[in-house]
């Protein structure tokens, strides 16, 4: 059930993760070499309320205790090369078995790579305990360009809720753990162009036999106005994406959209496209974004088959309709709290997902937060025919949960 998707890839709007940056230590001061060292630790307890499928042995409530912990180690060789490495612990306990798990930490279906480094230091029924070396990147600056080499974090587009162009490591709509995204192993050279134009050019690990993804963006970045272009193979497919944003004032009018095509079959696959508005503050965000889904099902008896592509079991996209729309809104006071909230609709089942928050900074390095997942739509079934999915979003469990964030 978990490729059926929800609303927290805008975690970080609702919340406001504009969070503080990460406090380092330096371990290591040369004339032109540096070593610092920097934590963050992230906490969840969370009840969840799953949807009664009336089958014997699944549960219908649960609790889940779960902490992501990162270190993250920076380098400075001399005045243009780089390397950072990041330590990620992932823990995880529950009582509901992992397969229903659809929210928290860990919940990004990561790409698969060549080079496995995951060890699991703790895995039984109830409990795991994983490490990854999550990142491993060596960054050459040079005049024209830059050269990235190794496990990194890459992510293109224009868009916040829905991420056409997002194609490298998508984020889980449900992921709690958004202070970083997964790392994927590529080359990468950052050509500038211009002072104003950037041509970006990818070579991407897919796991064992899989080709590898090879993609190039050109971007140019205005006064208010950014447009890019890229073109890339991801997979089976040929993508052609395109985007524009523009700033006036505080509003940034966004739109963005990919043209794909199966090498094995004769027709081009439906588009995927994302426009929208977002106000732009320190103090006050709103978001609202419309998303067409070519990959999706417009039936609504469609999504017990969707949820079987590919495209979903490896995290390509999360989401099983066509027609979406999304919207946040963010309020920070003075006094350290804020307020959020969040929602995503299918318009065709119809169902949503509901998302207020209300967070708390203790003090400038550490956070609290309290919130939940709230699902509203026609629940599934069992029955002779299999698994029935009348709607998205009404298969979806309910979550209340309480986070705390620290930087050390």
């Amino acid at each position: 059930m978990r490729a059926s998707s929800g609303v927290a890839i805008f975690i970080a709007l609702v919340l406001g993760f504009a969070a503080p940056a990460s406090a380092e230590w330096d371990l290591w001061e040369g004339d032109n070499t540096s070593l610092r060292l920097g934590a963050n630790l992230q906490m969840l307890s969370a009840y969840l309320v799953l949807p009664d499928l009336e089958i014997p042995g699944i549960p219908t409530t649960g609790g889940l205790g779960s902490a992501v912990g990162r270190l993250e180690w920076s380098a400075e060789l001399g005045d243009s090369v780089t390397v950072d490495i990041h330590n990620r612990f992932l823990w995880q306990s529950s009582t509901v078995p992992d397969e229903l798990l659809q929210q928290g930490f860990g919940v990004t279906l990561g790409t698969d790579r060549r080079l496995d480094t995951a060890t699991e230091l703790i895995d039984n029924d109830t409990t795991s305990l994983v490490h990854d070396l999550d990142r491993f990147v060596v960054g050459i600056y040079l005049d024209r360009f830059d050269l990235y080499l190794g496990r990194q974090a890459i992510s293109w587009g224009v868009s916040d809720l829905f991420r056409v162009a997002d194609r490298f490591a998508p984020l889980s709509p449900f992921e709690l753990d958004t202070l970083q995204r997964r790392g994927v192993d590529a080359a990468r050279v950052v050509t500038h162009l211009s002072q104003d134009l950037e041509l970006d050019l990818v070579v991407a690990d897919r796991g064992p036999d899989t080709p590898l993804s090879l993609a190039a963006r050109l971007e140019y970045f205005g006064v208010s106005t950014d447009v890019y272009g890229a073109f890339g193979r991801f997979w089976e497919r040929l993508s052609l994406m395109g985007g524009v944003s523009w700033l006036a004032g505080n509003w940034k009018v966004f739109g963005e959209g990919e043209l794909l095509w199966n090498l094995d079959e004769v027709e081009p696959d439906r588009p995927r496209a994302t426009v929208g508005i977002q106000r732009v503050a320190m103090r006050w965000q709103l978001g609202a974004e419309y998303h067409y889904n070519g990959l999706g099902t417009i039936a609504d008896n469609g999504y017990a088959e969707v949820m079987q592509q590919p495209e979903l079991e490896r995290g390509e996209t999360y989401f099983m309709g066509r027609h979406y729309l999304g919207a946040t809104s963010f309020y920070a006071f003075d006094t350290g709290w804020a307020l959020g909230g969040g929602a995503m609709m299918n318009l065709l089942d119809p169902s949503a997902v509901v998302f207020p928050s209300v967070r708390y900074e203790l003090e400038e390095q550490m956070t609290i937060s309290a919130g939940a997942y709230l699902g509203f739509g026609e629940e599934g079934s069992i029955g002779l025919e299999g698994l029935t999915i009348p709607s998205e979003y009404g298969t979806v469990a309910d979550l209340y949960f309480l986070q705390m964030t620290a930087f050390f």
